[in-house]
């Protein structure tokens, strides 16, 4: 009797856990879409020509016909999307919250079909203050303002796009908004460098991307914010002579957002300036300025200005939207090293492009998880001649426009 008494004893302990493992609750969600795509040009896109950033330039063969002034047509499903949600723990007194998802997109063109790791982070909240830790939307990408557009890439190359991994402390202030810091690094949106895009450019500077964010609610309904960034890169460990070198490039990045939300409306009105915005998909990056008579490179970033608004209606069966954005070169901060008639080193996206613009409008049907959607864009790319300054000159529009359909059942 007293050998099952200790027993109880020993495993009452174990109930503990056993009721506490009870309480956390695992929720699975996700989403099945189907989407056909006509382009009336061909364009400069990615993930099987689903995700579009604007018109391919003129390119003409012998007989002076435009090779890409021809139309092409996309059927994919590769954005369908599984998510795992952990609640209902506590750890270090705060509320736990965990987060795993994917889809089908791939991490590069070549990898498209398999499984994606799109965020896998947890959280911490003590009430006002929250800690998250892992992979999940860059702090540039406003999960509260950004365009509700039924193309994937949520609004590229106007807005912009990224997740990353990052230790993330936020202060809520009150209940009106919050404030946040941030450190990070780069996964699968990555900078542009000598050997192409790569992690290891920002791995090779040995300092996080650090970013702030804060959101506030003026009034039911309105809400402003802004973000501000500072990140670092070492695009090359040995310079053209052979030798080490450790010369580093820094670029800042901000954006200020606004707001606006009714009972049947919504409008989001965002703007972003910075420099070497390539890991964003956006146009920029940076280029080498100078040699030095060791070898090394010294580099200039090339800056990027943008802004968008989006315009949607939020209740009833048939909902309707309207999109706009348009994007600049800006150029360099410093003129560009020349080798003859190249550049020594220019790795930005877009680097003869002056600017993009695009409009449409958009429709959705809605018949329970159930929706089907249809839209048109038109996207216009000034194509010209790269200068010294990294600004284009003698530059002319090519337009493109894009019809798609959206099917997309949500679980």
């Amino acid at each position: 009797m007293k050998k099952i008494y200790l027993l109880i004893i020993g495993l009452l302990p174990l109930v503990g856990m056993a009721q506490k493992a009870d309480e956390v609750k695992v929720k699975l969600s996700g989403f099945v879409t189907a989407e056909a795509i006509f382009d009336s040009r061909k364009t400069v896109n990615t993930r099987e020509g689903d995700v579009i950033l604007y018109p391919a330039a003129k390119s003409f063969d012998a007989n002076g016909d435009d090779l890409n002034d021809r139309s092409e047509l996309f059927m994919t499903t590769i954005h369908s999307r599984l998510n795992v949600g952990v609640t209902g723990f506590e750890a270090f007194g705060a509320k736990g919250s965990a987060t795993i998802q994917g889809d089908f997109v791939g991490t590069s063109n070549d990898k498209i079909g398999l499984f994606r790791l799109r965020h896998a982070f947890v959280k911490l909240d003590w009430g006002k203050d929250e800690l998250l830790v892992g992979k999940t939307w860059h702090p540039m990408f406003v999960t509260s303002c950004y365009p509700d557009v039924l193309h994937w890439g949520g609004g590229l190359p106007f807005n912009v796009l990224g997740r990353a991994p990052q230790f993330r402390y936020t202060r809520k202030l009150g209940d009106r908004g919050y404030a946040f810091i941030a450190a990070l690094s780069e996964m699968d949106f990555k900078s542009n460098g000598p050997d192409g895009a790569d992690v290891k450019y920002v791995q090779q500077a040995s300092i996080p991307e650090f970013s702030a964010q804060v959101k506030y609610d003026f009034a039911k309904g309105f809400t402003l914010g802004a973000t501000a960034g500072y990140k670092f890169l070492k695009p090359m460990v040995v310079n053209s002579a052979g030798l080490k070198t450790d010369e580093m490039l820094s670029s800042y990045q901000m954006n200020a957002w606004m707001t606006v939300k009714t009972d049947k409306l919504v409008w989001n009105l965002q703007t972003i300036y910075g420099q070497n915005m390539y890991n964003f998909v956006m146009i920029g990056g940076y280029g080498v300025k100078g040699v030095k008579a060791n070898g090394d490179y010294e580099y200039t970033n090339v800056k990027t200005s943008s802004i968008w608004s989006d315009l949607h209606t939020r209740t009833g069966n048939v909902r309707y939207g309207l999109f706009a954005g348009y994007t600049k070169n800006l150029g360099a901060d410093d003129n560009l090293a020349m080798n003859g008639s190249s550049f020594v080193g220019l790795y930005s996206r877009g680097s003869n492009i002056d600017y993009i613009y695009q409009f449409g409008p958009r429709v959705e049907f809605h018949s329970g998880s159930f929706m089907i959607g249809t839209q048109a864009l038109y996207t216009a790319a000034a194509y010209g001649t790269t200068q010294i300054n990294g600004k284009v000159a003698d530059s002319k529009e090519v337009g493109s426009t894009r019809v798609s359909v959206h099917f997309k059942y949500s679980f």
